[in-house]
């Protein structure tokens, strides 16, 4: 009915939206797991996608949907969904109702269903650019990279020291918590792009840091942290002494090592566990000595165990002994061979700078026995040949990954490569750097209506019994019912899903139902806040209204 054509009497005369002092705004914001991923990814998008496939429509439409919603930020689902420590699950906002989503579990799941099916990456844009683009590493970052400006039509060249593709991904985690055929499967991919994969050739030997300034428009520096520290103790001898990175490469390598009795391994990060994990496969008792504190920050900020919650007690359901907030004073040797290692409780593990610098209680020394120590303390960069390109001021030079100082996970590497890809573009372009990056608002368990939302438990996959016998993957993925009903555990935090509560209950008819969304009809709405209220998601915020 037209606003000029009411009959008198009627009560569209009364235009209560005269007496509004706010009024509902309709705006999607990011909600906590996206903003909390480290590559950036839509997860409540494609949580969306796949929640809506009804789990007996053989097409996979939606499922093939939700892959491609992921692989926008993240090219590698089927290995980020096992070896990612999930952050996002942290920021979950249902952990406030029952638990988490199991975000990397639907994640895996979609990224093995596309290798499955065969489901390919598509290119952005038909146009070829002539600019071509230089990755030195062929890691996580390096992979991301690559696999952005592919896709929108650069030419890629990636080289790589190592006689395979995968960085720390191949070298640095175990077949048990990541088979190599995922990995090479989900790199084979990204190839298909028409990038170009050099292996073997180290940048400072096979090709100089000169020739790639001369030959490429732009170059990105994604060299990982593959080179570990060692212990620098007061015995310097490095004989039955080992470090992490190097043990876990010859485990992935496939090489038999034999390992004595008693192992120790020094470290609280990943690389520590991962090593103890392999160590306890190859027939050996393994003590992890731990300098941070598991459960917390209670010794102040930054003592946290930085190794994954889940990977520790698996490690400790497996038998592995970890001893936390000690630190090795000594190596204790007979003659040539370690006969063990003298550790000592920690009072302060960081100095007043907050670096890292454990210092010892004197008083509490023991004697830990062990054959072979395998230290896990940390790794560094090796820019030896590539010194040139690190400090080059050239703004087409770009430092990316771990190599940049990013925290050492592979979902940050990936959202490195992807952020890399975007400034390269933009540089090459002539055109400010375009991120597509979400609208930052925080959604909040306050802002949601939860009572709207049943309780619902999470899906598993499980956990391989006996796992110890050899190196077969030993986390189940999440079947197709699964997976459907976990996607649908997603509350849709901040973005409308069109549940019509809104358009029920307002009370002057003031909102209006479209096809893609609804609108108010300023006219009538009078502000009341039971459109917000009533709203399940989050989405809708009331907002004063400025006379």
């Amino acid at each position: 009915m037209s606003r000029l054509s009411f009959k008198p009497g009627s009560s569209l005369a009364y235009r209560t939206g005269d007496w509004a002092t706010q009024l509902p705004v309709y705006d999607n914001k990011w909600p906590p797991c996206g903003q909390t991923c480290p590559a950036s990814e839509d997860i409540q998008a494609w949580l969306a996608l796949l929640s809506d496939r009804a789990i007996e429509d053989s097409s996979l439409v939606q499922a093939e949907a939700a892959w491609r919603k992921i692989t926008e930020r993240n090219p590698l689902p089927a290995v980020m969904g096992r070896v990612c420590y999930h952050p996002c699950e942290l920021g979950c906002n249902r952990k406030h109702l029952d638990s988490a989503v199991n975000i990397h579990g639907v994640e895996r799941y979609l990224g093995d269903l596309a290798l499955e099916h065969g489901w390919l990456h598509q290119v952005l844009t038909e146009t070829k650019q002539t600019q071509p683009v230089a990755v030195v590493g062929a890691g996580p970052a390096g992979l991301s990279c690559a696999f952005q400006l592919a896709r929108r039509g650069y030419p890629v060249t990636i080289f790589d020291g190592q006689s395979v593709a995968g960085g720390t991904l191949r070298s640095g985690i175990p077949d048990y918590r990541l088979p190599k055929e995922v990995l090479q499967r989900e790199i084979d991919r990204i190839l298909a792009l028409g990038i170009e994969l050099q292996l073997d050739t180290r940048i400072g030997e096979q090709r100089s840091a000169e020739s790639l300034q001369q030959e490429f428009a732009a170059v990105f520096l994604a060299i990982g942290e593959q080179q570990p520290r060692l212990y620098t103790g007061g015995d310097q001898s490095q004989h039955s002494v080992m470090a992490g990175v190097d043990f876990l490469r010859r485990v992935n390598q496939g090489e038999s090592i034999k390992l004595p009795r008693k192992v120790a391994v020094i470290g609280g990060g990943n690389t520590a566990i991962d090593a103890a994990r392999c160590a306890l496969r190859l027939g050996a008792a393994v003590t992890v000595v731990c300098p941070q504190d598991p459960h917390g920050t209670q010794h102040g900020p930054g003592t946290e165990m930085p190794a994954s919650h889940e990977e520790v007690i698996q490690a400790e359901t497996e038998g592995v002994l970890l001893r936390y907030r000690l630190a090795v004073s000594r190596l204790v040797r007979s003659g040539e061979h370690l006969s063990g290692l003298e550790i000592a409780r920690i009072d302060q593990l960081h100095n007043r700078h907050g670096d890292f610098a454990p210092l010892l209680f004197e008083g509490t020394e023991e004697f830990l026995p062990a054959s072979l120590a395998i230290f896990a303390i940390g790794q560094q960069a090796d820019w030896q040949g590539l010194e040139l390109l690190r400090d080059s001021e050239d703004s087409n030079i770009l430092i990316g990954g771990d190599a940049a100082g990013k925290p050492r996970f592979a979902a940050t590497a990936v959202g490195s490569g992807y952020q890399a890809a975007m400034s390269i573009i933009a540089e090459l372009s002539g055109s400010p750097p375009c991120y597509e990056q979400h609208e930052k608002a925080e959604v909040l368990p306050k802002d949601l209506n939860m009572s709207y939302f049943p309780h619902l438990e999470r899906q598993e996959g499980g956990v391989i019994a006996d796992a110890l016998q050899d190196f077969e993957e030993i986390n189940l993925a999440l079947d197709d019912a699964a997976a459907s009903r976990e996607a649908e555990r997603c509350l849709s935090c901040g973005v409308c899903f069109q549940c019509d509560n809104c358009w029920h209950f307002c009370p002057d008819a003031a909102v209006i139902k479209e096809k893609a969304g609804y609108k108010v009809d300023e006219d009538f709405c009078k502000g009341c806040g039971i459109c917000a209220q009533e709203c399940p998601c989050g989405h809708i915020a009331m907002e004063p209204v400025h006379l």
